[in-house]
């Protein structure tokens, strides 16, 4: 019995988060409003609130996995690529960037979520932040192989390249940068800087 209770609560916090995806992909985060996203689910508030909290932690859930999905995926296709280590980690940077600005408002939780240390969205951040940290590690020391990038200590160079990616973010987000190609114009010059 209790299997088939667990069985259909998991079936109905996927359909709220499939139906909050849809939602999301086609306007703001603003624009999305709970009743919405519970009537395409086809369950009441109370159901999706007692799921996720509020609006806010179903906005990070999702987006805490799509940023995982993508890191998967860089990781993956990196396997295949024959770019230097810099060209790796600058595409990946890029990707990343990309999302952030599509999805402004997780920006925001994003940062926030880096100050929490406890619950579930703390330890999912954790994992996907250190994720990041892999991923960037993995491409500097590639361009330490091939010569792309200078002398450092990877693991080091891979956090400060987070914090690099945070900062450009925000100044995307608040219009510094015009454009996706002057963010990447500024991002390459400071990487050259960096490593």
């Amino acid at each position: 019995m209790l299997q088939g209770k667990q069985k259909r609560a998991q079936e109905t916090r996927q359909r709220i988060l499939v139906a909050a995806t849809d939602l999301f992909n086609q306007g703001n985060f603003n624009a999305v409003s709970t009743e919405s996203i519970a009537e395409q689910a086809n369950v009441s508030k109370g159901t999706l609130f007692a799921h996720f909290g509020d609006k806010l932690g179903l906005f990070a859930e999702i987006g805490l996995k799509e940023l995982e999905t993508c890191v998967n995926e860089l990781h993956r296709d990196a396997e295949s690529s024959t770019l230097s280590g810099r060209g790796l980690l600058t595409q990946s940077l890029m990707k990343i960037l990309q999302y952030f600005e599509k999805q402004p408002e997780f920006l925001h939780i994003f940062i926030d979520t880096a100050g929490w240390e406890k619950g579930v969205r703390a330890q999912n951040f954790i994992a996907v932040a250190s994720s990041i940290d892999k991923l960037f590690q993995r491409f500097i020391e590639k361009g330490q192989q091939d010569q792309s990038i200078k002398s450092m200590e990877p693991k080091l160079g891979a956090v400060s390249v987070r914090a690099f990616m945070i900062h450009s973010a925000i100044s995307r987000v608040c219009g510094e940068y015009k454009d996706t190609e002057e963010q990447q114009s500024e991002v390459k010059k400071l990487l050259s800087l960096v490593l």
